[in-house]
């Protein structure tokens, strides 16, 4: 079974020994620190995501390509932000629909909710993926109809298994 891992900046490198995923994204404010690097991990498989709202859409076809890269394999993989929060599983959103791409996007939405409480996806992230997804807004219409998320300063690792 496939799974997705979430976590904060700070718990990522217990997040990746604990679950040893074969990918990992990195999302990096300006001011974080390079994460340690993933023993094991070839480069090809640590996406690292930094900059600030400005670069966010312009990280989408990147995201994607690595999506399609995730799907094919059947590996876990490690997403993490300063949070672990919006930017973070906003990605997960995006490769749970990459993935389940015949799925309800309101299906996934609901399973990231229910995995996932603290979940606040970006969605500028999303909306942009959407687009290029051909979505026609319905990714950014299951992020807003989410029920409200629980109010966090930094969230758990979370574990999101995928069926198949």
């Amino acid at each position: 079974m496939t799974t997705i891992i979430i976590s904060s900046l700070e718990a990522a490198e217990q997040a990746y020994k604990l679950h040893k995923p074969g990918f990992v994204i990195s999302i990096l404010d300006c001011d974080d620190c390079e994460p340690a690097s993933f023993s094991g991990l070839a480069e090809n498989r640590h996406m690292k995501l930094d900059g600030g709202a400005d670069d966010e859409i312009k990280w989408c076809p990147k995201i994607l390509d690595f999506a399609k890269s995730w799907a094919e394999s059947g590996e876990d993989v490690l997403i993490h932000c300063h949070r672990g929060v919006a930017r973070s599983t906003a990605i997960a959103y995006i490769l749970m629909c990459v993935r389940d791409n015949k799925e309800c996007e309101c299906k996934i939405a609901e399973q990231l909710r229910t995995m996932a409480p603290h979940a606040d996806p970006n969605l500028l992230l999303v909306s942009e993926a959407d687009k290029i997804l051909g979505r026609d807004d319905r990714m950014v219409g299951a992020v807003l109809d989410m029920c409200p998320c629980c109010g966090t300063v930094g969230a758990p690792i979370v574990t999101l298994p995928l069926d198949r």
